[in-house]
């Protein structure tokens, strides 16, 4: 496994691995209502790691995926920089960084009673998280379109182009993927499946980069 293979998966298991076992273990504990909220929408991902022990296995797992949500950004820059313009590049990884902050700020101010939860930064930096990483998503898949028209090689530019049609055809119908401190069912059901299929597109990346190695100045120079 190369090393742009580790942060494209470690980035996927760690958001979505640390939101699945923080719903069961919420579920087990009587803190979270037991549904299938991809279906149903009874609850938020939020409210699903607040209480308990699912608040510290939220609040940690997502904590570290934020930090390889930046480090895959800066893989992704690596990977494209040979056949994509530097202003184009710097635009995209400013807001996907921006993203992974804004979920970052959001996720440390929760609280296991609302009552002491700093909504304002929860909200805010949870919309900036979907809002940020939709549009670096979208900047990202006009580079790997241009790059792919060139020949360079995309094993997984099929299935990124179905993942961004969704996730667009997500925010069109239901204008814009908005969290609030209470949200519709609707809303909650949009906000589970765009954060799985934000996940799936920075898994994606692990047929991309096989290539992708950490290698060390001292190596090039030699």
């Amino acid at each position: 496994m190369s090393f742009g293979q580790f942060i494209a998966l470690a980035s996927f298991v760690l958001s979505m691995g640390t939101i699945a076992v923080t719903y069961y273990v919420g579920v087990d504990q009587g803190t979270a209502e037991f549904c299938n909220p991809f279906i149903d929408g009874c609850t938020d991902i939020t409210h699903t790691g607040m209480k308990g022990d699912a608040g510290f296995i939220f609040r940690g797992g997502m904590i570290a995926a934020c930090a390889f949500f930046v480090v895959w950004w800066q893989v992704m820059r690596t990977w494209l920089a040979p056949v994509s313009n530097n202003i184009a590049l710097n635009i995209m990884q400013f807001f996907g960084v921006l993203a992974a902050v804004g979920l970052l700020a959001g996720t440390a101010v929760l609280l296991p009673e609302k009552a002491d939860t700093n909504w304002f930064i929860h909200v805010r930096g949870a919309n900036l998280f979907f809002q940020g990483m939709l549009l670096a998503l979208t900047i990202n898949f006009v580079l790997i379109i241009r790059a792919y028209r060139r020949g360079f090689s995309v094993p997984s530019f099929r299935f990124k182009s179905i993942l961004m049609l969704i996730l667009w055809g997500m925010f069109i119908s239901f204008a814009g993927v908005t969290v609030g401190v209470e949200i519709s069912n609707g809303k909650r059901i949009i906000e589970w499946w765009a954060t799985l299929f934000i996940g799936i597109y920075l898994l994606s990346s692990y047929w991309d980069w096989r290539q992708v190695r950490l290698v060390s100045a001292n190596a090039n120079n030699d």
